[in-house]
């Protein structure tokens, strides 16, 4: 009913004597390698192509499954969104300090974190803060990035250019 392959043994020497009778029946030249060596390469080749495989499939796997980790990734920092509640109230310039002075209004700002960038990448940092909301900042002209950290990650950026 069900059809079995049959699997036929033999020994290595009775099998290298049947290649060299094969050999010598189709009138070629006998084989100078030994069987061994010829199952020793087989065997050797195979592993490579086998080892091959079983790793390229392995790497399939993984590109596969990359898009994953993205996706876990963005669903765990979608859960708590960050918002700014820091507000510039009031700004001028002070021509006589050569100054720019902002008050800020907000919770948990960092005060201490504080920052500007020049338009030649230069940072600079606020001559005078009150924890009041009062910042001051050295300028006389060209532009700034004002950057203002809040103690939870947040960051509001100002640009004032004159």
């Amino acid at each position: 009913m069900f059809r079995r392959n049959k699997t036929y043994s033999i020994n290595r020497k009775a099998a290298n004597q049947a290649l060299q009778n094969v050999f010598a029946a189709c009138d070629q030249t006998p084989n100078t390698q030994s069987l061994d060596m010829l199952l020793f390469k087989n065997i050797a080749n195979t592993t490579l192509v086998k080892a091959g495989k079983w790793m390229s499939v392995g790497l399939l796997v993984l590109v596969l499954l990359s898009p994953t980790v993205f996706y876990i990734a963005g669903k765990e920092g979608s859960a708590k969104p960050h918002k700014a509640d820091i507000t510039v109230v009031s700004h001028y310039l002070d021509k006589d300090n050569e100054s720019f002075v902002m008050e800020l209004k907000g919770k948990d700002i960092d005060y201490e974190g504080i920052y500007a960038k020049k338009e030649d990448g230069s940072v600079i940092y606020p001559s005078e803060t009150d924890p009041d909301g009062t910042v001051k900042f050295h300028f006389t002209s060209g532009t700034l990035n004002i950057y203002i950290p809040d103690t939870e990650g947040g960051i509001v950026q100002a640009v004032l250019s004159k």
